[in-house]
């Protein structure tokens, strides 16, 4: 009876434990809780919800930007550059402009997917461009593998696409419809602040096709804007989970509740 019971016990230890893996992770595009290969799981980085206070020398991320910065905001951003913080923002879709704009930065990002035939993959938008500019994260970095990029325009180009590239408007892989090619900027910077057209630059299945860029990220203090970038989830358990975790009173009052009924127990024992 006992090896049975032992037996019934880690069954339900191992379903408890998949059940948890199941419902703390997420297949949403860019999250931090996605371990898939769009997630970012994998990224070298703590996330921030407030930007107040950032820390000088630090490199805060802002990846694929949803909602609005408010001016309070904004003011903290310029203040953090002032510092001499630095700032990726990496955006493919044009939601970031705003925010460049606020900053008095004259870079923008055009939204649209770029091509390539000068590409290792059979996806003419799976393909390398070169480093052009200067900036700790493409040090010794020669060529990046960028996926389905947008155009970067104004500032010092940083990153940009060979002659044979198009923007392939329609999607269809094929250079059509009045479409051209030319050489492209895919990656800006104004001083601290650099601007990427591709953030999946940063999701788990990229970062082993671009060692250099991956170590030089892993080299230095990386802050993820949680508040704003896609790197969150939906996931009503995991919230509840990082809500637990940020409160420690909710910690210490769920504690509490575990504990007391094994404290009635030995207590019952002890009066018996």
């Amino acid at each position: 009876m006992q090896r049975e019971a032992w037996v019934v016990l880690i069954i339900l230890l191992l379903a408890t434990g998949a059940v948890y893996a199941h419902v703390t992770t997420t297949t949403e595009e860019y999250s931090r809780y996605n371990t898939g290969w769009n997630g970012t799981s994998n990224v070298a980085a703590e996330e921030v919800r407030e930007l107040r206070d950032l820390p000088a020398g630090a490199t805060l991320l802002i990846l694929a930007p949803e909602g609005e910065f408010t001016a309070a905001e904004v003011g903290c951003l310029r203040a953090f550059l002032d510092s001499g913080g630095a700032i990726i923002l990496a955006d493919e879709e044009g939601a970031g402009n705003q925010l460049l704009a606020d900053l008095g930065s004259t870079i923008r990002i055009r939204p649209g997917s770029l091509a390539s035939l000068d590409r290792d993959h059979v996806d003419p938008g799976l393909f390398r461009v070169e480093v052009t500019g200067n900036a700790s994260i493409v040090a010794g970095v020669e060529t990046l593998l960028v996926n389905h990029p947008a155009a970067v325009e104004g500032g010092e180009p940083l990153l940009e696409t060979s002659a044979l590239t198009w923007e392939d408007g329609n999607g269809d892989g094929r250079v059509s419809g009045g479409e051209t090619f030319r050489r492209t900027a895919v990656g800006a910077r104004e001083g601290n602040l650099t601007v990427l057209g591709d953030p999946s630059l940063f999701i788990n299945a990229m970062l082993p096709e671009n060692p250099g860029f991956t170590g030089n990220l892993r080299g230095e203090r990386i802050l993820i804007d949680a508040a704003h970038s896609r790197t969150g989830t939906t996931n009503l358990f995991i919230n509840t989970l990082e809500w637990i975790r940020e409160t420690p009173p909710a910690g210490a009052a769920i504690a509490a509740l575990a504990i007391l009924p094994v404290a009635r127990r030995f207590g019952r024992k002890e009066n018996e």
